[in-house]
């Protein structure tokens, strides 16, 4: 092989000829990093980012092969499209291609918009504590809300005979909020039993008081599946199904996934064999179905929701669509029951929840073979996530994979619905969620404590055990866990770093991956470094959050939960449905989406409450500057009792065409200038006060004024703006 000739114009040691073969050779690498900087510019350009360094240890070829090495195959953790999403399976393991379980595009529409659609919450009972101010004020939206992953955003959970939806916060954040109706709930204690505690609440919802026979009779609290499973049936003296709030006893769970469980709810009591003695599934239903016919019953709306959706025209016309014989059935016996009826409605919810998935995320386009999709923190996090505990990770594919990550790796149906059934139940310690205060008040015992998966089984063995969830979407869903009591992501990678039980009563029979997940005789907990531990919070929170499951993204797979414009704009893409009343914005039965009280109305921004006569307002301070006036405002609220809520908007009414207001936020449809005040914590307390300035600024009348020579701008006339007055409304959008 030749060498390469080497170019020298001067003995060596000639500083001269030195010089300039170190001039040859800088201009050498000159050109070479020319040429390099080309070729990236070249691929940015043409659409192809340039390969990472696949060499090292840590680079995503590598990653992928050793995540594929620790799941049995990295296909096992890839999202199918919807024509391939889980087959059904029914309470006892076997697989079913029943037509009544298949997934339909029509099927999924109808059943996002009765998802949604307040007219289906009709069930309101009088005689068990029903308030009928309350009804068809709440759906299935109200709590699970797209924005936070299909779960409420709270930490106490309300349909009917709650108010509120959420709000915004000056820096454009979605903060969700639901509260009680105190102005039209009983009230039924003076002292509070947990914090939040409204005082109108009697029972969790899926708690029921029934009276044993024989006289004088024993009072017994358990869940709506006891009173249907003895032989002679317990008489229901009270219930948290029909009273009036609906509230749960849990925090609600992320509904991201809900096609790959076999048991739904975090105790696993949809999708159960109807024998044990907490399930109630008589019709031998699939997870998804038995859950969307258990939530009629739980939130009002069995048996009284059918007549009301027969008496809107659009959705009658989507029943047609989604369940054509039995649409032929209803006709030839002149019957709508026979099409419009709780077990159509569970259908076509339990395709909309089938189709609940995310298939966007980095860690997704990672496992399609982008190497750029995952930041360095993130791989770091991920070789975390499916190293073992044993091994110095943390372990968290053990009991997180699958495409949802949320199954064991080893069930032979990780990618469907899973085989597993009690290995995805874990005791991990935790204390009770605060409404279970409510069922200590009611079953007369202080130290009850939420059994979990035992309150379906009745095996002392699962007592304290709560489903794996999803790992996908953590990020801004708030409230974690069965508890609700850890508000962050990294707090609960913490948690489970620390392996230290919350609760000592729960703990004390807590799974062993929990508090020695590094084998036993090891220190509790996985010993990870706060690196590590910001590391794994990095992948959890960005690398499996798709943005296209809250907005819509037309050019994702991934479909938005909450009802978007394309879902909802009729005249343009259902023009069918607008025919036949079907209002733009609005659910067919023309109600807002999720909620219809008056609070997430104003959340909405479809009404606005004047609350001027609530609030004192007092000038503090004014002064003029050349054609500048500020006028500075003292705002309390003067109720005794209701808070000002939502945003404040102040309304500048009766202000002279010579002046503007310089820090506006808009203007209304009346053609006034108004401020948007962002309110702490989304309310104005009683007796509470807030500042806010107002700016005005004189318009020029006289043509040829010129106020840019100081001198000028001195002699001025000042700014009078007077005459106008406040108005204060509260509400979001404009007014």
């Amino acid at each position: 092989m030749k060498s390469k000739p080497e170019v020298q114009l001067a003995e060596p040691g000639n500083r001269q000829g030195d010089t300039l073969k170190l001039k040859l050779v800088g201009r050498h690498r000159f050109l070479t990093l020319v040429a390099g900087a080309v070729a990236i510019f070249v691929l940015l350009f043409s659409g192809i980012a340039p390969a990472q360094d696949d060499s090292s240890e840590n680079s995503p070829t590598q990653l992928r092969r050793f995540i594929d090495e620790q799941v049995g195959g990295i296909q096992k953790l890839k999202v199918p499209d919807n024509d391939h999403l889980p087959q059904a399976r029914l309470p006892d393991g076997t697989l079913t291609s029943d037509p009544r379980f298949q997934t339909t595009e029509a099927k999924r529409y109808l059943g996002k918009l009765t998802f949604f659609d307040p007219v289906t919450t009709a069930r309101i009972i009088p005689s068990f504590g029903g308030v009928l101010a309350t009804r068809q004020t709440g759906s299935c939206g109200s709590c699970h809300l797209g924005e936070v992953a299909g779960k409420s955003g709270t930490l106490i959970n309300l349909n009917v005979g709650g108010e509120g939806r959420s709000y915004t916060d000056a820096a454009g954040n979605l903060i969700p909020r639901r509260r009680p109706r105190v102005d039209i709930l009983p009230r039924l204690r003076d002292t509070p039993l947990f914090p939040g505690d409204a005082l109108v609440d009697a029972l969790p919802t899926l708690t029921d008081v029934y009276l044993v026979p024989p006289p004088p009779g024993q009072i017994e609290v358990d869940d709506p599946a006891r009173g249907e499973k003895l032989p002679t049936p317990l008489k229901l003296v009270a219930t948290g199904r029909l009273d009036a709030l609906d509230s749960v006893g849990r925090n609600v769970p992320n509904m991201v996934g809900v096609a790959f469980n076999n048991r739904q709810l975090l105790g696993g009591f949809a999708g159960e064999i109807d024998a044990l003695p907490g399930a109630l599934n008589p019709f031998n239903f699939p997870a998804q179905e038995n859950v969307a016919q258990l939530l009629l019953d739980a939130h009002r709306m069995q048996d009284f929701e059918g007549a009301e959706l027969q008496k809107v025209p659009a959705l009658v016309k989507l029943f047609r669509d989604a369940f054509p014989e039995e649409a032929a059935q209803a006709d030839a016996a002149n019957n709508m029951d026979l099409l419009i009826n709780d077990n159509t409605v569970l259908r076509a919810r339990a395709t909309f929840m089938r189709t609940l998935v995310t298939r966007n995320t980095p860690f997704d386009k990672f496992l399609a073979g982008d190497n750029s999709a995952l930041t360095a923190s993130q791989r770091r996090g991920a070789k975390l996530f499916f190293t073992a505990a044993t091994n110095g990770g943390a372990g968290c594919f053990s009991c997180h994979s699958g495409p949802m990550l949320n199954k064991q790796p080893n069930d032979p149906d990780v990618t469907g619905t899973g085989q597993f059934v009690e290995e995805n139940f874990f005791n991990i310690g935790l204390s009770d969620h605060p409404v279970q205060a409510l069922n200590r008040l009611a079953r007369n015992d202080p130290n009850f404590i939420d059994n979990g998966r035992r309150e379906i089984t009745g095996r002392d063995s699962d007592i304290y055990k709560f489903r794996a969830t999803t790992m996908r979407q953590l990020k801004g869903s708030r409230f974690f866990f069965h508890n609700g009591a850890f508000t962050n992501v990294r707090d609960v990678v913490q948690y489970f770093n620390a392996g230290v039980p919350q609760n000592p009563v729960t703990g004390a029979s807590a799974t062993p991956r929990f508090t020695n997940p590094r084998g036993p005789g090891s220190p509790s907990g996985l010993g990870l470094t706060e690196d590590e531990v910001n590391a794994i919070t990095d992948f959890l929170e960005n690398a499996l959050f798709d943005p296209a499951f809250v907005n819509f993204d037309p050019n994702s797979t991934t479909i938005t939960m909450q009802p978007n414009a394309r879902d909802l704009t009729y005249s343009v893409y259902r023009p069918d449905l607008a025919a036949l009343g079907a209002k733009d914005g609005f659910m067919p039965s023309g109600r807002p989406i999720s909620n219809n009280d008056p609070l997430s109305r104003r959340d909405a921004g479809l009404e606005f409450l004047n609350v001027t006569s609530q609030a004192r307002t007092e000038l503090t301070g004014s002064a003029s500057t050349g054609r500048r006036q500020q006028d500075i405002y003292r705002i309390t609220n003067t109720d005794s009792s209701t808070v000002i809520d939502t945003h404040l908007l102040i309304i500048v009414e009766g202000l002279s065409d010579q002046f503007r207001l310089e820090n506006s936020s808009g203007t209304t449809s009346a053609g006034d200038p108004y401020i948007r005040v962002f309110l702490p914590n989304g309310v104005l307390l009683p007796g509470q006060s807030i500042s806010q300035t107002l700016l005005f600024t004189r318009q020029r009348t006289d043509p040829k004024e010129e106020l840019t020579d100081e001198s000028r701008r001195a002699s001025a006339p000042p700014a009078q703006a007077r005459g106008y007055t406040l108005n204060l409304l509260s509400g979001q959008g404009n007014p």
